[in-house]
């Protein structure tokens, strides 16, 4: 033995055990356990299938104890969790509300356009401008003797494209608008 396991005496143990079962049993008479209703069709009146039969098990007597009224036993507790509990009462989330069938007249969107739908002139444009950088630095990766239109080309087709974006653009713009749309 340790010196942080006390030494355990055959005596001392056997009278803690004797306490506890002394207070197990005072308990058992302050709250008796009532024997459940047998269910309906049960054979013998018994419900757990023992036909009345001793099955060794040990514990209160069968007949059920008057509990008081102040406190219920343990298993009327339990079964009133389980079983016996009133409805609760409706709370906020509980809510459904009742369908008319009739529409309020409440705002619907329009039907969007389908996609890829634009103007040509608009996709052809975003389409040189993106690709025109690309396209150089491809040429300056992999075909560094490119002929000098093929390049030139490139940049036209990038300046061009660029060039009508940022002319398709607002050329004014109103005094009391903030840019808030609805």
């Amino acid at each position: 033995m340790s010196e942080r396991e006390p030494d355990h005496n055959k005596s001392t143990d056997e009278e803690v055990w004797l306490d506890l079962v002394a207070r197990l049993e005072h308990m058992d008479a302050a709250y008796p356990v009532q024997p459940e209703p047998d269910p309906p069709g049960a054979p013998d009146g018994s419900a757990d299938g023992s036909g009345g039969r001793d099955t060794g098990k040990t514990g209160p007597s069968p007949e059920p104890a008057a509990p008081s009224p102040a406190e219920p036993s343990p298993a009327e507790r339990t079964r009133a969790i389980f079983r016996n509990q009133p409805l609760a009462a409706a709370g906020p989330r509980d809510y459904t509300a009742e369908d008319d069938g009739d529409d309020d007249g409440g705002f619907v969107p329009p039907e969007p356009p389908p996609l890829g739908m634009g103007e040509p002139l608009v996709v052809l444009s975003w389409l040189g401008t993106l690709a025109g950088p690309l396209l150089l630095l491809v040429f300056a990766m992999f075909w560094r003797d490119a002929p000098l239109a093929v390049i030139l080309g490139t940049i036209a087709v990038f300046a061009g494209s660029a060039g009508y974006l940022l002319f398709r653009l607002p050329q004014h713009r109103d005094e009391g608008d903030d840019g808030a749309a609805v």
